[in-house]
C-alpha cells in the first residue's frame, strides 16, 4: 500500500504532462466503446424493423431483395402478388392479422407506402406500438371518403420538408419528380406525424390502399392522363370506393396467434395454389432473413472495431513513451527511493503502479464518458441516423475490450518499469549528473 500511495503521489506531482496523454487514452476509450455501442444498437434497430411481424409475403424469388424492397424499400420487385391472395392468407387459422403493403411512389425520394388502417394497430418497432408526435392516422376511405385525401408520414420525412399538420402536398409517380408524373390532380393532407422508431418508417409516406388506387385512375405508361388536365375537385367528386379495390400488392405483412406456429403457417402460406390471376408464393422468416442482410456489413463494422482498438493501442503506448522519455529526469528520484531502501524490485512496482493508475483512471473515465455521450445524444442519433441506442451498463463485448483494455495497460506498464529497474541496478546511489 506504501509503494501504491508512493505512485499515486508520483503520478499526481506530473499531473500536466500525465493528463494529456490521458486525456488521449480516454478519448479512445470513448471511440472504441462508442463504435461498439452504437454498432450493437444499430444492429438491434435493423432486427427490430419488423418486431411485431412474423411472417413477410411475396412473390417467390429472393428472400433478400423481397426483404429489401418491402421493408426497407429498396430496389424495385420484379412482379406482384394478387390481391386476392391476401384474402386467402387472412383465412389461413394460424393467420392473426395480415397488413397489406403497395409501393411505387415517392415524395421528393421518399417512399410511399398504400396500407390499411390495420397497419396502426398490429406494426411494432422494438416490441412498441406506433405512436404519433402530431395528429392521428389517416381514416379508414370505407367509412370517410376524406381517408382518401388523408397521409401520414414518418418524422425524419417532416423534419427533412419542415412539414406540420394540416399541410398539403402532391405524391410522385414513380421515383423521378417530372411535371408529367405528379399526382397534382389529387392532393393530400397530413393528418399524422409518427415519432421516431429507428427503422425505415421514419423515412416513409403513408396512406391508404384506395388512395393509392385514385392515384392511378386511367394512368398509363406513367403519365397523368388528360382527363386529369382539369383538375377535378376531389371534395366534390369522389369516386366510387368499390372501383378503388386494387388487383395487385406488393408484399403482405402477416401475424399469427402462436409463434410457434410459424412454420406450419409458412408451409401453408407457400402451398396456396396460384390461380388465373396469382402468382406463387413466398413467405419470409424477417428476424431471420434479417440476420441474413446484417452479414453484408458485417466487414465494415468490424473494420470500425478494429480501427477503434488500433486507436486505443497507440495512446496506451503514448502515455509509456511520456514515461519512458521521463525516467532519464527521474534518476535522482530513483536514487532518493533507494537511499531510503527500497529495493529495485519495489522501485519496479512503483513505476509499473504509477502507469497502470494512470491508465487505468483513463480508461474508467472513457468508459463514464462513452456512456453519457450515447445519452445525452440519444435523440440525435434516433431522428438523424435512425439508431435507437440503449441506456445501461455497457454490453459483454465492451465489457470484454474493457478487459482487454486493462491487460494492455498492465503489461504496457511493465516497460517503464523494467527500465526504471535496470536504472536503479545501473545507478545504485550515485545518479549520473
Amino acid at each position: 500500500m506504501f509503494w501504491l500511495n508512493l505512485a499515486w503521489k508520483s503520478a499526481w506531482s506530473r499531473k500536466y504532462s500525465l493528463s494529456l496523454v490521458a486525456v488521449s487514452v480516454c478519448l479512445s476509450v470513448i471511440i472504441l466503446l462508442g463504435v461498439q455501442q452504437i454498432r450493437t444498437d444499430a444492429k438491434q434497430s435493423f432486427s427490430n424493423a419488423l418486431s411485431g411481424v412474423d411472417l413477410v409475403v411475396g412473390p417467390r424469388g429472393s428472400q433478400t431483395d423481397l426483404l429489401l424492397y418491402s421493408v426497407f424499400q429498396l430496389g424495385t420487385p420484379t412482379q406482384n402478388m394478387s390481391y386476392s391472395d391476401l384474402q386467402r392468407i387472412k383465412q389461413l387459422p394460424a393467420v392473426a392479422w395480415a397488413i397489406p403493403i403497395q409501393l411505387g411512389d415517392s415524395f421528393d425520394g421518399f417512399p410511399v407506402m398504400g396500407t390499411s388502417i390495420e397497419f396502426f394497430k398490429h406494426y411494432q418497432s422494438s416490441g412498441k406500438g406506433l405512436s404519433f408526435q402530431v395528429g392521428q392516422a389517416f381514416e379508414d376511405p370505407q367509412a370517410n371518403p376524406n381517408g382518401l385525401m388523408q397521409v401520414v408520414i414518418g418524422s425524419e420525412v417532416a423534419i427533412a420538408k419542415k412539414l406540420k399538420l394540416n399541410d398539403t402536398f402532391a405524391l410522385t409517380h414513380g421515383h423521378k419528380a417530372i411535371e408529367e408524373t405528379v399526382h397534382t390532380d389529387h392532393p393530400f393532407k397530413l393528418v399524422g406525424i409518427l415519432k421516431p422508431t429507428g427503422t425505415p418508417l421514419d423515412r416513409s409516406v403513408l396512406i391508404s390502399l384506395e388512395a393509392f388506387e385514385a392515384l392511378h385512375i386511367g394512368w398509363g405508361m406513367g403519365l397523368r392522363p388528360s382527363a386529369f388536365d382539369a383538375k377535378p375537385d376531389l371534395q366534390k367528386d369522389l369516386p366510387d370506393m368499390t372501383e378503388l379495390k386494387p388487383s395487385e400488392l406488393t408484399a403482405v405483412w402477416v401475424g399469427l396467434h402462436s409463434r410457434a406456429a410459424v412454420f406450419s403457417a409458412r408451409k401453408a402460406i407457400e402451398s396456396l395454389r396460384p390461380n388465373s390471376t396469382s402468382v406463387p408464393l413466398m413467405a419470409v422468416l424477417p428476424g431471420v432473413a434479417l440476420d441474413e442482410l446484417w452479414q453484408i456489413v458485417r466487414v465494415v463494422e468490424n473494420a470500425l472495431i478494429v480501427i477503434g482498438a488500433l486507436v486505443a493501442v497507440c495512446s496506451l503506448l503514448a502515455v509509456v513513451s511520456v514515461l519512458l522519455v521521463g525516467l532519464s529526469a527521474r534518476r535522482k528520484e530513483l536514487a532518493i527511493y533507494r537511499s531510503l531502501g527500497a529495493r529495485p524490485a519495489s522501485i519496479f512496482m512503483t513505476v509499473a503502479w504509477e502507469t497502470f493508475l494512470v491508465c487505468g483512471v483513463a480508461i474508467a473515465a472513457g468508459v463514464m464518458g462513452a456512456q453519457l455521450l450515447i445519452f445525452v445524444f440519444q435523440d440525435y442519433l434516433l431522428q438523424s441516423f435512425g439508431i435507437q441506442t440503449q441506456n445501461g451498463w455497457p454490453g459483454a463485448d465492451a465489457w470484454y475490450s474493457i478487459g482487454l483494455l486493462l491487460c494492455c495497460a498492465l503489461l504496457a506498464s511493465t516497460l517503464p518499469a523494467w527500465r526504471a529497474y535496470r536504472m536503479s541496478l545501473s545507478d545504485g546511489l550515485n545518479p549520473p549528473n
